[in-house]
């Protein structure tokens, strides 16, 4: 059978969708913050910075002479961790610092040189003189505090507020002799009365040192963005694969503990779906095997039953009549028949509560009742059992089923462990299930044997006979019985020795 959309088909087209949704937010990210790609070390906020620096050293050194220059571009390398010089349009140097600028950075700088601005460009806003009143830019380090000269304070046109700033050219580019990021901003001629266009330039050694490179918090946001995207879109998709696994588990763990009752939704066009198929098959055929040797086992009993009571009936009468040589030989065919009636009486309890358990009727049946009435069928074996069962505590269940299954328990507690100390009883209420549990005090079981105690026929030695340990259907019974009433059945060891039984029933509400 062909899976119609297999389950790696569905992964890689879901990852592909993630992809390209991922790769279209991160360019309409980038377009918003970077403007393109190329300026990915200057978001927003840094050009914006940027910008309002670059207007108010235009403004300071428009009104300081050319010779105060080079102590306004120490203060702003200062305060801006950066070293900055002014190149001239044919790439010579102004003022600043003299380090070395490396070739591509230089000629960079000349191809930006050779795109003029339009004329009249410069630093004019409406209803404000060309250059206003020098001031710190928004945002710049405490140590930024540059004093103009030239012009007096009081005589400079004031800026007014809300003013538009020109837009500098600016750029970032890396170098590798000597290693280093360089920031170019180009500066109009008029403000600084030069022949062509004028270049900021400022270099530092390492992203991370200047604020006014590489700001880490968009970046940052948009690996936040990315992660928490990638969780909500990827969730769906995860939570219905896990959630059909885990009805699957839960499924083939019913079906592993006998319940085959189950029924998964198989619409899926994967491979999951066609696992729930098959797992709906299996837990049919398996109910048919089962039910079918169940019945099989029962009728089989059934039928044994009355041939076995007239073979006894028939030794009783041939055991009146025979003589001292013959009557030993007929009480051990007695006795053979006798128990060969006990294991079809046993066999088809069990299969009379394995068939029943579909169509049983359950009602509200109180827990201490029950064991009442077990204790009362084994009071005549020695043994003494301590009962801790609350009077009101009821369960949905079938009182003769229960009855079977605790009397069973304490006919096994008894004969294994009745001479090392007092089987207890005990029962209590956890939500909306009771549990009863049924402990001796003798030498436990096996930790491998543990899991199987309840198949049919299992002894944990199987040497034992059928005076000293039955045929291994007493608890297999118990799980049926308890199984019946819609429980669960399990057991434990005990510390320091010990085993324990557990019934878990549903209860009922008064």
């Amino acid at each position: 059978m062909k899976t119609p959309f297999p389950l790696f088909a569905r992964l890689l087209l879901w990852f592909f969708v993630n992809l390209l949704i991922l790769i279209a937010g991160l360019i309409v990210v980038v377009r918003l913050q970077f403007g393109s790609l190329d300026n990915w070390l200057l978001p927003q906020s840094s050009q914006d910075q940027i910008q309002a620096m670059s207007v108010t050293l235009i403004g300071n050194l428009a009104h300081s002479d050319r010779r105060e220059w080079g102590g306004t571009l120490a203060q702003l390398s200062s305060a801006y961790k950066m070293d900055f010089a002014l190149f001239d349009s044919r790439g010579q140097w102004m003022a600043g610092s003299k380090a070395k600028v490396p070739e591509e950075i230089r000629q960079s700088m000349m191809m930006a040189q050779e795109k003029r601005p339009p004329p009249g460009a410069g630093l004019r806003a409406p209803g404000m003189s060309p250059l206003g009143p020098p001031m710190a830019p928004q945002g710049a380090p405490p140590s930024f505090n540059p004093q103009p000269m030239g012009t007096p304070p009081e005589h400079r046109a004031p800026r007014p507020p809300g003013a538009r700033l020109p837009d500098f050219p600016k750029s970032v580019l890396r170098a590798e002799n000597p290693p280093g990021y360089w920031l170019l901003v180009r500066f109009p001629p008029e403000p600084l009365q030069s022949e062509g266009p004028v270049t900021l330039v400022g270099m530092t050694p390492a992203l991370g040192i200047s604020p006014l490179l590489f700001n880490p918090k968009p970046w940052i946001a948009v690996a936040i963005g990315v992660i928490v995207f990638s969780v909500l879109f990827w969730f769906p998709f995860a939570r219905n694969l896990t959630n059909s696994i885990i009805k699957m588990t839960r499924a083939t763990e019913s079906i592993a503990e006998g319940r085959f009752d189950i029924q998964l939704a198989d619409k899926r066009r994967d491979e999951l779906g066609r696992l729930s198929h098959a797992i709906n098959q299996m837990a049919s055929r398996l109910k048919d095997f089962v039910t079918g040797q169940k019945r099989f086992l029962g009728d089989a009993a059934h039928e044994l039953c009355s041939p076995l009571v007239r073979m006894e009936l028939a030794l009783s009468m041939l055991e009146e009549r025979s003589d001292e040589n013959s009557l030993a030989l007929v009480k051990d065919v007695r006795e053979e028949v006798t128990h060969m009636r006990k294991l079809v009486n046993d066999l088809l309890s069990f299969s009379k509560a394995s068939l029943g358990e579909s169509h049983l009727k359950l009602e509200a049946i109180r827990i201490a009742d029950v064991v009442e009435a077990a204790q009362g069928l084994e009071k005549n074996r020695e043994c003494s059992v301590e009962v801790t069962v609350p009077g009101d505590l009821k369960v949905w269940g079938n009182f003769e089923l229960l009855h079977r299954a605790v009397a069973n328990l304490l006919r096994n507690a008894a004969r294994y462990a009745g001479d090392a100390g007092p089987i207890s009883v005990a029962a209590w209420r956890e939500e909306d299930m009771v549990y009863l549990t049924v402990a001796d005090q003798g030498p436990g079981v096996a930790a491998k044997d543990i899991g199987k105690l309840f198949d049919p026929f299992y002894r944990v030695d199987s040497s034992r006979t059928s005076d000293t340990g039955g045929v291994g259907l007493g608890l297999a019974i118990v799980k049926t019985c308890v199984e019946a009433c819609r429980g669960v059945v399990s057991a434990a060891n005990r510390d320091p020795h010990g085993l324990e039984v557990r019934l878990r029933l549903n209860r009922c509400a008064d």
